[in-house]
């Protein structure tokens, strides 16, 4: 299910770089959530002669619930759907005393993918047996073509998953200056 890997690539010699790889992965029930990221070490010397180091990070995040791909690096869309995870594990709890108390969740991640089809990944909240699910479901077209009913539980897992992936990014700049000429 979740799977973290960690592998030393280069030489710690004088002046040579070494890279620091990392992956996760997540897979359950048709969600997806696949995160690699590179730290390489630099090691220079400044201006008075003396070693300094400095590390270079580079993430890329996959998540995908089915074929309903997540943008890399959208954070928007990311944080949209913990936000979901969050408020059904908050209404989730309110109402465990309460049997066959309903929680109040509709929400949509809509868009048109490269081809002008509409796509759209939906979270419900869904009452069986006068137990709460979330039920995450994507359409295409207005049609439903994948779906899943989770309880209360796998939504905490994917939302550990999904809070994992999102620590590992790394803000970016669109103006990079390379300062120590590597």
């Amino acid at each position: 299910m979740l799977a973290v890997l960690h592998v030393k690539i280069g030489q710690e010699d004088d002046l040579q770089p070494t890279m620091d790889v990392g992956i996760v992965r997540f897979d359950f029930k048709g969600i997806s959530i696949s995160s690699s990221f590179y730290m390489d070490e630099r090691i220079y010397k400044d201006a008075g002669g003396h070693k300094r180091t400095r590390f270079d990070r580079e993430v890329s995040l996959y998540v995908s619930f089915w074929d309903f791909d997540l943008q890399d690096g959208n954070l928007y869309e990311l944080a949209f759907i913990r936000s979901i995870l969050h408020y059904f594990m908050q209404a989730y709890w309110k109402r465990s005393s309460k049997e066959g108390s309903r929680i109040e969740l509709a929400k949509v991640l809509s868009r048109k993918d490269y081809k002008g089809e509409h796509k759209a990944l939906c979270f419900v909240a869904k009452q069986k047996d006068k137990k709460n699910y979330l039920q995450i479901y994507h359409t295409k077209k207005g049609e439903t073509v994948k779906e899943v009913y989770l309880d209360g539980q796998e939504v905490i897992i994917l939302d550990i998953a999904l809070g994992k992936a999102i620590n590992l990014l790394t803000p970016t700049s669109d103006k990079t200056s390379d300062i120590f000429g590597s």
